[in-house]
């Protein structure tokens, strides 16, 4: 259908508009009350070394907190049927819990406070940087005042103990502001690709399918064996784990903290060694969420992760090692990114084109089913974008430099949320190869400027990884009101909601945990950022023609792989399985992905789609039981201010 014709097919929620419901406030009420000890449970679990639940594509938190409210939900409905809670109701709540936890994840906040308290406090005579960057560093990116840092690092007091507090309001703030910036044009952009992605393209969404079977009102997996099955296997698996890393005489099973089972470790001498860290370690809810992966692309994810590995070997064996960034897998990687990007941008042309002509008053295409109309949408990316130029250019930045930083993160933001929607990946990191590495790499740091890389070294509260990210968290959180036929917009709003009452509320936890137990322990993130602004310094180079050869190779293999899987059925390989895979996070679970490719391939193979849908029961079992039995060592570990057994290195 080309752009601008005619309205395609009305969906099923068109057609019974009148079925749509609202956003009942109730849900909306409970929704932000648990986002408080949501954030509570992962911020904590990160001061005490313990949960981490950011770091995969389904959080762990959000999962058990639905289980519990479907458990009270199923009480409530004996004893009033009208008390209990809808399907719809409860997803709403799923989403706004998903998108809060995200912006306070691991590779978010907790990566943003360390980089924002870094530099000042740890200035030295050694390091020089009082006179390497400090000096044209904006006071208010960050903390200058010696007293509130030193609170910060060693007062072992709580956050409002002294006036100490105060320096860091303004910075809270501003990072907030930029935060919560960023997550708006992302669902901005979410409203745009939605009908696409969910309804043209009728993208899978693997992510959603266990929160989905649990609220189900027509389908009830508590009732089944095999569910039951999966949940006790994974359950006793992490309690045994536990329980051996608490009395070592205890066996346990593969999974246990810093990942023993190294293939790396086991293999010496020159080129094979340059395997690297190669863990062998299957975890229950990996497998679990591998099942509903589609097998071509679970195939894709551990069969490039094994060519990334030979990759290594060879290039060691033909010399190469010794060349800076050989194989470059991480630019390849990133690369990968941006073509996916541009191919769901391509995908979503008429949608867009439908957004862009509606600013001049044009309607092309019915947006009332929308999370906000396509005008509003594209006004709102625009307005975002020049909201985050104002603030980039008050800390000095180039006009340039700012605004590529801005589109290629975005970029990599659309490609992470089309890889979620269609590939259901446990894992989406992109480690250490944000925008600003590459644009380094292919300008050479001096030709950037030292204002723009002093913001860039900041900017590593966003880029350092991409497991915690908001945008795919949106996109769920719209098709699970598609789903459960709830008002999309309704759902907006109150995903808005949480995304502000987490970002306000992280910064209070987080600083009043690091007051209380000192925030030294916690710095490696800072480190990393202005360490490497220190190398950008005082080594500036040239541009890195090896780097900038990876990515123009990983752009033009992304390509041939989707042209390959649209012009031959058969073709096995798909470019989002590339993209992931050569990711640190890939190595934990690629493992796990091929097993559970192993089961899914003989359960269709010999039961065929009647036997799918029983075994994905077992499944489901699987993730949840070992999400439960991480939850409660979480907790322990918590109360008892001691690292207990967690299921994710």
């Amino acid at each position: 259908m080309q752009s601008g014709g005619p309205h395609p097919k009305p969906t099923d929620d068109e057609e019974q508009g009148r079925s749509i419901r609202p956003v009942s406030p109730r849900s909306v009420i409970i929704g932000l009350f648990l986002i408080v000890p949501n954030v509570w449970f992962i911020l904590n679990g990160y001061i005490w070394s313990q949960s981490r639940p950011t770091t995969v594509s389904l959080f762990f938190n959000v999962i058990v907190t639905l289980a519990i409210l479907v458990g009270l939900n199923a009480l409530m409905r004996r004893i009033n049927v009208r008390w209990a809670l809808r399907q719809g109701e409860m997803l709403t709540i799923y989403a706004m819990l998903s998108v809060g936890s995200a912006v306070v994840g691991l590779d978010q906040l907790q990566t943003m406070i360390p980089v924002v308290s870094h530099p000042i406090w740890h200035a030295s005579p050694e390091n020089d940087w009082g006179s390497l960057f400090l000096q044209e560093m904006p006071e208010w990116l960050t903390v200058t005042d010696p007293d509130a840092l030193w609170a910060y690092y060693d007062s072992r007091a709580p956050l409002f103990a002294t006036d100490y507090w105060r320096p860091w309001v303004k910075p809270a703030l501003l990072w907030s502001g930029f935060s919560f910036t960023l997550v708006m044009i992302m669902l901005c952009l979410n409203s745009i690709f939605r009908r696409n992605w969910t309804e043209e393209a009728k993208l899978s969404y693997p992510i959603v399918q266990l929160p989905l079977e649990m609220t189900s009102e027509k389908r009830n997996i508590w009732t089944g064996k095999l569910f039951w099955i999966g949940f006790a296997i994974a359950l006793i698996i992490d309690v045994l784990n536990g329980l051996h890393q608490l009395y070592p005489s205890i066996p346990s099973f593969m999974g246990e903290r810093g990942a023993r089972y190294d293939l790396g470790r086991m293999v010496h001498g020159r080129p094979w060694n340059a395997i690297g860290w190669t863990p062998l370690n299957i975890f229950p809810f990996g497998v679990g969420l591998a099942f509903f992966i589609p097998l071509d692309l679970a195939f894709s994810c551990w069969a490039f992760y094994v060519l990334w590995k030979f990759l290594r070997i060879f290039s060691v064996g033909i010399g190469m090692a010794d060349l800076p960034g050989s194989p470059w897998i991480d630019e390849q990687s990133f690369a990968a990114y941006l073509a996916l990007a541009g191919f769901s941008l391509w995908a979503s042309r008429r949608q867009l084109k439908a957004a862009i002509t509606g600013v001049i008053g044009r309607r092309d295409m019915d947006d009332s089913r929308e999370p906000m109309s396509y005008t509003w949408a594209v006004l709102g990316v625009i307005a975002g974008i020049v909201v985050l130029m104002i603030f980039c250019m008050q800390a000095k930045m180039s006009f340039g430099p700012a605004l590529i930083w801005i589109v290629l993160y975005l970029l990599i933001s659309i490609a992470v949320a089309r890889i979620r929607a269609e590939l259901g990946s446990p894992v989406h990191d992109l480690h250490r190869i944000g925008p600003e590495m590459v644009l380094s790499e292919v300008a050479g740091p001096a030709a950037l400027g030292k204002q723009n890389l002093i913001f860039y070294a900041y900017m590593w509260s966003f880029t350092r990884a991409h497991r915690s990210h908001p945008m795919p968290h949106q996109i769920e959180g719209m098709k699970l009101a598609g789903e459960s036929r709830v008002d999309q917009r309704g759902v907006a709003l109150a995903m808005t909601a949480a995304v502000a009452i987490a970002l306000l509320l992280g910064w209070f936890i987080m600083l009043d945990g690091f007051f209380k137990y000192g925030g030294g322990g916690w710095m490696y993130k800072g480190r990393e950022a202005f360490s490497r602004l220190e190398l950008w310094l005082n080594s500036p180079g040239d541009p890195n023609w090896y780097g900038i050869g990876a990515l123009i190779w990983g752009a033009l293999f992304t390509i041939f792989l989707t042209w390959m899987r649209t012009r031959y059925i058969w073709w096995p390989f798909h470019p989002a399985g590339f993209a992931v895979s050569g990711s640190w996070s890939m190595a934990l679970f690629a493992p796990s992905i091929l097993v559970s490719w192993l089961a899914k391939l003989l359960v269709l193979r010999y039961g065929g789609m009647s036997s799918f849908r029983p075994a994905s029961t077992f499944f489901l079992g699987l993730i949840l039981g070992e999400f439960v039995g991480g939850a409660f060592w979480g907790v322990l570990g918590i109360l008892m201010h001691k690292p207990m057994y967690n299921f994710l290195p």
